[in-house]
């Protein structure tokens, strides 16, 4: 194998797969990146056996070849070599030698058969994204699936794709986030795309105008520019939450998305780790929402904030890092809050937003 190219495009394409090395520790060659210089560019290769990722790297073969390096490595070496000269990659006698202007260096290597091979998917069949509206509604639930792989039907995102648009959605039981976007066609599909499948998605096709999806049996696959991802999914049913979000309101207002952030970020200063209770009390006669925070050891605190709205008075407590986690998510200037009892979940939405958004927390029971 021997490859020259720049080093910005080399370190570029490491730092796409590389974060998928070492996180299975039971296999000794997932610490490694698959090179193969081969059709006319340089292919790598990383994956963890849930997640796999794959990108070309312009530039020139003068011989076919493969071979796989330890990813970290590699990457930090490429880093820190200069920009302006080009780097000859070049495998033999089971070594890779990289030489540029000034250095040159030698890493053993494992032989590419022993590499995991990522799944392969027609791309004739698959559904086109815009690839940055995709990605921001994967940041606009993924933070609400549950972090306990104890219950991997809600350790994931669930993504349900028919009638032009596609429901994305996450919960951890506690909370819930759900957005809706549009898309070409009216192809039908569900699954559940585990967390660590959805970052590396975000990751990956952030700034994609165009995204290529397709779902098999037992995993779905992402194309973009130059970057292909391959995700193992889910097998299980996903919770019908549909019906915990309340259609119709006692009480119903607005408030400034930055105000009510601030507040929160303030009143968080009083709280514990292991205690993150905020008291929201609603006054729509008053046109005031009250967050408090009691005091303790560390003191408390009351934030009075704007509110423009009708309904009865109600008062509820609720994980003030949840709430902050949703405000901080909408879409909007300005948030539609949405109350019942006192033991109903809290609803927001964006306001005077074409975004199709909503997130619900489940208030603490006393």
């Amino acid at each position: 194998m021997r490859f020259i190219c720049t080093q910005e495009n080399l370190f570029k394409g490491l730092v796409s797969v590389s974060p998928l090395a070492g996180r299975n520790a039971q296999l000794p060659i997932l610490q490694y990146v698959l090179i193969k210089a081969s059709d006319g560019v340089l292919h790598l290769t990383c994956t963890d056996l849930e997640v796999g990722a794959h990108v070309t790297v312009g530039g020139r073969v003068e011989r076919d070849g493969s071979c796989a390096v330890m990813a970290r490595q590699l990457l930090e070496y490429v880093q820190q070599l200069p920009a302006a000269e080009p780097l000859v990659l070049e495998g033999k006698k089971k070594k890779l030698f990289i030489t540029t202007k000034g250095f040159s260096s030698t890493f053993p290597i494992s032989e590419s058969e022993d590499f995991p091979l990522l799944p392969t998917s027609p791309t004739e069949r698959a559904v086109t994204l815009d690839g940055r509206l995709f990605c921001q509604a994967l940041n606009n639930t993924i933070f609400a699936a549950a972090r306990d792989e104890a219950r991997p039907e809600i350790y994931s995102v669930y993504i349900q794709g028919g009638k032009k648009e596609i429901r994305l959605a996450a919960t951890d039981s506690f909370r819930l986030a759900e957005r809706v976007i549009s898309m070409e066609g009216e192809r039908s599909f569900s699954f559940l795309l585990p967390v660590s499948g959805a970052q590396e998605v975000s990751r990956l096709f952030s700034t994609n105008e165009q995204l290529k999806l397709l779902t098999q049996k037992n995993y779905v696959a992402f194309r973009g520019e130059g970057v292909y991802l391959s995700s193992r999914l889910i097998d299980g049913a996903y919770p019908d939450y549909q019906q915990i979000i309340p259609t119709s309101f006692t009480t119903k207002g607005v408030v400034k998305r930055e105000e009510m952030a601030r507040a929160l970020k303030v009143l968080s200063v009083f709280l514990a780790r292991d205690s993150r209770r905020v008291s929201l009390l609603v006054q729509p006669s008053k046109e005031r929402l009250e967050a408090r925070v009691e005091g303790g050891e560390a003191g408390g605190g009351t934030v009075s904030l704007a509110f423009e709205g009708q309904g009865e008075e109600v008062e509820a407590l609720f994980n003030i890092q949840y709430l902050l986690d949703g405000i901080q998510h909408i879409g909007s200037g300005v948030c539609e809050l949405g109350f019942n009892k006192e033991s109903d979940p809290v609803v927001m939405r964006p306001h005077e937003s074409s975004a199709r958004q909503v997130y619900l927390v489940m208030p603490i029971q006393t």
